[in-house]
C-alpha cells in the first residue's frame, strides 16, 4: 500500500488520530492534512509540533501541480519518522483551492486563525499568492517559498514576510534570450505564444528585456486560461513566419501546442516554460515524439543514477517508499522534493526557536545553502534586501524520450539590467537626432552627478569659471551619475556634455548594451580618479569575504554601481546586490542589515568623513591583475578619514577615472560649435580650476592622457596639437570677450593670467610629478 492510500484509509474513521484527510465544507477529500501530533481545536500550535499551511489546486485546471504539495507532504512524514526537527513533529496542512484567489484567501484565513499555522509553505500560484499576500504581511505570517515564479516575491522592502523560491519567470526568460542571441546570430524570427495572465506578462517582458531587441519578435499571441484551444494563435504565429516559438503556457495549454504544431507539421524551435516540462503530465499526453527536440531550462538534477548525482539514489528510494503514487518522470515530485528539504533546512537554523520572526529571519538568511536534486552549482542565497533565493539555471532539450542538460549553468541577473538608463541605451540605435534651435546659443548644459557629489561640485566649478556672459554659460544639471549620464548624452534634448566614467563606457562596450557606441561618444578630456572606498563591519577584512554577502552599490543610474558590479565580476566575487542610496545603506549597515556598502567617488567624501562608528572599517582592494585595464592602484589615508584610517596606516585601494563625455556631434554643427567655445575656454582656464577654493580633484586633470580605445572630441584634439603644453599657473589662454557668431571656435590669444597663490614649493612640484605620473599610467599601454 502506498504512503498516500495510506493517507486515505483513516479518513473514513472520525477519531483524531494518525494521517488524516480532511474536506472543506460541502467537498470531500480537498485538503491533505498530515499530523502526528494533532489534537483538533487548539488555541495555537502545541509545544511538540511545527505547523505548515498550505494551499495547491489538487482539482481544476491547474491540479497537475497537486503532486508538487503531495511529495512534499511525504518528505515530512519521512522527517517526522526519523525524529522531527530537534524533537518537534511537522503538522503539514495543506487545501485544494481549485486555483481560485477567492477562494485561496478563505483557506489560507482559515489556516491562519483556525489551523494557528506558524508559515505559510510553497503555495501554489501567482494570482491565488497574491490575493493573500497583503493579509499575511500585515499579520507577520511568513509566505515561504511560494510556488510561483513571478518576480513579485523579491520585494522584501514592501513585503517582507513574502518570499519566493524557484528562479523567477523573468530570470527563465533572459535565460532563454541568453541561449537564443548566442545560437541565433542573424536569421532568426522569434514567435511568443502567451497566457494573457501576470505568468505570461511577466515572461514575455524577461524575454524583451533579455533580447534587448538584438532578435527580433515578429509576432505575439496571447490566450485566455477558459479557452477550448489555441489554434488560432498558433496560426497567426505560423503566418508571422516566426521559425522559434517562445511557448509561455501552463501544462494543458503545452500540450495543445505540441499537438497542434505537429498536425500542421510546423517545425519550429519550440521553448517551453519549466511550468510545463514534466515528461508524464505534459509530454506524454502530447506525444513524446512530438515533443522531441523541445528546449527548456531547469535547475532540477534529471537524468538518473548513471548522472553521478550522490542525491538521486536518496531521492529515488525516498519516492519508492515514501511517494509510489507519484511517477519519477514528473519532474514537480522533484520540485516538492528540492521545496521540502529547502524549508527543512530552514528549520532545522531555528535552533530552539520556531516563532514567526524566527523561521523569517533564519529564511532571510540562507547562505550558499545546497538542496538535494538541484543541479551542482546551485545554491540558495538569501539576505533581508534578498528574497529570491535561487537565480541560476541551465538549459536542456528532449531527446528520445527523456531530457539532457546542455550548456554551462547560467545567470539569469545582469545587475546592469536594474537600471533604467542601462535600458534606454540597450534600444538606442540610430545616431540621428533632430538638431533644435536652442534659445541661448551659446549656452552648453553639463549632466553631473547627484547633490553633494564629486561630479556635482566640479560641475559647480565649471560655472563658476567658465561663464561670461553671452560669450558662453554652462549650466551644470543635477544626475544620478555616470549610466545616466551616458543615457543623457545620447538620448535626452538639451544635453550636451557630462562626466561619466571610463569603466561606464568599457562596461557597455562589453556588454554590447549600446549600438555602436564608440561612434556615438567623444570624450575631451580625462579629469579625475574616483576612489573604490568598501565600508565593511571590521570582521570582513578582504574583498573575497564580500562572496555570497549582501553589499550597497548606490543607485542602479549611478556611477558606483558600474565599477562595484565591474570589479566584483572581474575578481570572480558574488554577492548579493543591495540598490540603495547611501544614507540608507549607511543605516542598514549599522544594524548589521547589510553586510557591507561600496562608494566610488573622489576622496575624501564628506560623509565618509564624517563616520566615528568603532566597528567599521575601509576594505583594502588589492590591485588585481584583472583591474589593471580599467583601473588605476590608489591608498586611502588618514589625512582623507581621520576617524577610520590611523595615521600610522593606510589602505590600498583602486581607482577609476572620470572624463568628460560628448555626443559625436557633426562637424560644423551647432551643437559641434558650443562643444567647441567650453573646451576652448575649460583648456584655457585650467590652471584656475587647479587653485583653492576648488576641489582639490581639479589637480588630476590630465587633458593629454588619451582614452583607449575611445576618440577625442575634434576640437579638443585640435586644441592640443596646437598647443605646445598646458598653461602653468601664472599663465592662461582665452578667447575675447565678444559674442561667437561663426561656427568655428575663436583663435586663442595668449593672455597674461592673475598671479596664482603661492604654493609651497615641494608641494607644487609633488602636484606636477603626480599629474604627470597619471599621464604617463594612461599612455603606457
Amino acid at each position: 500500500m502506498g504512503m498516500f492510500d495510506r493517507l486515505l484509509q483513516p479518513a473514513l474513521s472520525s477519531a483524531p488520530r494518525g494521517p488524516r484527510l480532511l474536506g472543506a465544507p460541502g467537498s470531500p477529500t480537498v485538503a491533505l492534512l498530515l499530523v502526528l501530533a494533532a489534537v483538533p481545536g487548539l488555541a495555537r500550535a502545541a509545544e511538540g509540533e511545527i505547523r505548515i499551511g498550505n494551499t495547491t489546486p489538487y482539482s481544476g485546471p491547474a491540479a497537475a501541480y497537486g503532486s508538487v504539495s503531495k511529495v512534499i507532504s511525504a518528505y515530512f512524514q519521512k522527517v517526522n519518522d526519523e525524529g522531527g526537527i530537534r524533537g518537534r513533529k511537522i503538522t503539514y496542512i495543506s487545501y485544494d483551492d481549485g486555483y481560485n484567489p477567492q477562494k485561496t484567501m478563505e483557506l489560507t484565513r482559515r489556516l491562519v486563525e483556525e489551523d494557528k499555522v506558524d508559515v505559510i509553505f510553497a503555495s501554489v500560484g501567482t494570482a491565488t499568492s497574491a490575493a493573500v499576500r497583503p493579509y499575511l504581511n500585515a499579520n507577520r505570517i511568513p509566505q515561504l517559498f511560494v510556488g510561483s515564479g513571478a518576480s513579485i516575491w523579491d520585494q522584501p522592502r514592501d513585503y517582507p514576510w513574502t518570499m519566493g523560491a524557484q528562479p523567477s519567470y523573468q530570470i527563465e526568460a533572459h535565460i532563454h534570450a541568453q541561449y537564443l542571441l548566442e545560437q541565433h546570430a542573424g536569421g532568426a524570427r522569434i514567435g511568443v505564444l502567451y497566457q494573457d495572465d501576470e505568468f505570461g506578462k511577466d515572461y514575455l517582458k524577461g524575454l524583451k528585456d533579455g533580447l534587448g531587441g538584438k532578435l527580433p519578435i515578429v509576432a505575439e499571441a496571447a490566450y485566455a486560461v477558459t479557452d477550448a484551444d489555441i489554434n488560432q494563435q498558433i496560426a497567426k504565429l505560423k503566418t508571422a513566419g516566426a521559425n522559434i516559438l517562445v511557448d509561455v503556457s501552463t501544462p494543458k495549454f503545452t500540450v495543445l501546442a505540441i499537438r497542434r504544431l505537429a498536425e500542421l507539421g510546423w517545425r519550429p524551435e519550440h521553448i517551453i516554460p519549466t511550468v510545463s516540462d514534466s515528461v508524464a503530465t505534459v509530454l506524454q499526453p502530447a506525444g513524446l515524439q512530438n515533443a522531441e527536440g523541445l528546449l527548456s531550462a531547469t535547475i532540477l538534477y534529471e537524468g538518473g543514477v548513471q548522472g553521478g548525482d550522490p542525491g538521486f539514489a536518496e531521492w529515488s528510494a525516498f519516492m519508492d517508499r515514501y511517494a509510489p503514487a507519484i511517477s519519477k518522470n514528473n519532474s514537480l515530485g522533484i520540485v516538492g522534493y528540492a521545496l521540502a528539504n529547502l524549508m527543512v533546512a530552514v528549520l532545522r537554523n531555528c535552533g530552539d526557536d520556531f516563532s514567526r520572526d524566527n523561521i523569517m529571519r533564519q529564511a532571510r538568511s540562507l547562505k550558499g545553502t545546497p538542496i538535494p536534486m538541484l543541479i551542482p552549482g546551485i545554491v540558495a542565497n538569501t539576505s533581508a534586501s534578498d528574497h529570491a533565493p535561487i537565480e541560476q539555471m541551465q538549459m536542456k532539450r528532449f531527446v528520445d524520450g527523456h531530457w539532457e542538460r546542455f550548456g554551462p549553468v547560467r545567470s539569469g541577473i545582469d545587475p546592469g539590467a536594474v537600471s533604467d538608463s542601462f535600458k534606454a541605451i540597450f534600444r538606442y540605435a540610430s545616431a540621428k537626432r533632430d538638431l533644435a534651435s536652442q534659445l541661448n546659443a551659446n549656452t552648453v548644459s553639463l549632466m553631473t552627478g547627484s547633490y553633494g557629489s564629486t561630479y556635482s561640485q566640479m560641475g559647480a566649478d565649471v560655472a563658476s569659471v567658465l561663464n561670461d556672459g553671452i560669450n558662453l554659460r554652462v549650466m551644470p544639471v543635477l544626475g544620478s551619475g555616470s549610466v545616466q549620464a551616458v543615457a543623457d548624452i545620447l538620448m535626452l534634448k538639451g544635453v550636451d556634455v557630462g562626466i561619466v566614467r571610463k569603466d561606464t563606457l568599457s562596461y557597455l562596450e562589453r556588454k554590447d548594451f549600446a549600438s555602436n557606441i564608440r561612434n556615438q561618444l567623444v570624450y575631451v578630456t580625462k579629469m579625475f580618479n574616483e576612489e573604490m572606498h568598501v565600508l565593511a563591519p571590521r570582521s570582513i577584512r578582504t574583498m573575497r569575504e564580500l562572496d555570497g554577502k549582501t553589499v550597497a552599490v548606490d543607485l542602479p543610474d549611478g556611477s558606483t554601481f558600474v565599477t562595484a558590479i565591474n570589479v566584483f565580476e572581474r575578481l570572480a566575487i558574488k554577492p548579493h546586490l543591495l540598490y540603495i542610496e547611501p544614507r540608507i545603506a549607511l543605516e542598514m549597515l549599522r544594524k548589521g542589515e547589510i553586510d557591507a556598502m561600496i562608494a566610488v567617488d573622489g576622496k575624501p567624501v564628506p560623509w565618509l568623513s564624517q563616520i566615528t562608528d568603532a566597528n567599521l572599517h575601509l576594505v583594502p582592494v588589492g590591485y588585481d591583475k584583472t583591474l589593471r585595464e580599467d583601473y588605476l592602484p590608489s591608498k586611502l589615508t588618514a589625512d582623507d578619514y581621520p576617524n577610520l584610517i590611523s595615521n600610522s596606516e593606510s589602505v590600498e585601494t583602486i581607482a577609476a577615472e572620470a572624463i568628460l563625455a560628448s555626443y559625436n556631434w557633426q562637424p560644423g554643427s551647432d551643437r559641434d560649435r558650443r562643444l567647441s567655445l567650453l573646451v576652448e575656454s575649460l583648456f584655457s582656464r585650467m590652471s584656475q580650476l587647479q587653485r583653492p577654493p576648488f576641489h582639490p580633484k581639479w589637480q588630476e586633470m590630465a587633458p593629454r592622457a588619451p582614452v583607449a580605445g575611445w576618440t577625442r572630441f575634434r576640437a579638443a584634439q585640435e586644441w592640443l596639437d596646437g598647443t605646445t603644453r598646458i598653461p602653468a599657473a601664472t599663465t592662461a589662454t582665452v578667447k575675447p570677450s565678444k559674442p561667437v557668431a561663426a561656427a568655428a571656435p575663436s583663435p586663442r590669444i595668449p593672455v597674461t593670467a592673475k598671479p596664482a597663490a603661492a604654493t609651497p614649493p615641494d608641494q607644487a612640484r609633488q602636484t606636477e610629478l603626480y599629474r604627470r605620473f597619471l599621464e604617463w599610467n594612461a599612455t603606457r599601454r
